[in-house]
């Protein structure tokens, strides 16, 4: 009798309910939660929100590629790498998520940018005229000791930017150390 109570229990669970939005049915949490500002919305629920665009259009990168970003900033790089691969499969030449997964691989790894993500940011830098995977690879060129490939690629990301780019200073400076 126990078991059939739990299995019932568990049936119905399934059909209306989610363990990441708890108190409502799956899609009328959801409906009330895009029927809010989104500037409201936690990363969770940012989360929730691209989960179902992804249903709704499986070819769609942008909803995976959010997903990616939002768990990155919430230092989750599994899963955030996940959700960069998912862009990926969708969009092979997306620079945005070749650079999240590099980003994704190298908090992984740790201190060092491990030769994976080095080469997503090659391919994002001939993808692109965005200086930040220039500016990664000239920062893995110093963790290797490779000077002078650090300042062509320090070089080549400040010429990919415009005279007020706020990155502008701190990546004359790293060019600067990078000769000495």
């Amino acid at each position: 009798m126990c078991a059939a109570v739990s299995v019932v229990g568990l049936g119905v669970y399934l059909a209306t309910g989610r363990p990441d939005l708890p108190g409502a049915a799956h899609e009328a949490r959801l409906d009330a939660l895009v029927a809010r500002d989104p500037s409201t919305y936690t990363g969770d629920e940012w989360l929730a929100v691209m989960a179902r665009d992804a249903g709704a259009d499986p070819q769609d990168p942008m909803p995976h590629f959010a997903s990616g970003q939002i768990l990155l900033a919430q230092n989750r790089p599994q899963e955030a790498a996940r959700a960069f691969d998912a862009a990926l499969r969708r969009r092979p030449e997306f620079a945005g998520a070749l650079m999240g997964l590099a980003l994704s691989l190298s908090a992984i790894e740790g201190s060092r940018t491990p030769p994976e993500a080095l080469a997503l940011f090659e391919q994002a830098a001939a993808l692109t005229d965005d200086p930040a995977p220039l500016i990664y690879q000239g920062i893995a060129a110093v963790e290797q000791g490779r000077a002078n490939d650090a300042r062509s690629h320090f070089d080549e990301a400040l010429s990919r930017m415009s005279a007020d780019d706020p990155r502008r200073a701190v990546v004359s400076e790293m060019r600067r150390e990078a000769g000495r």
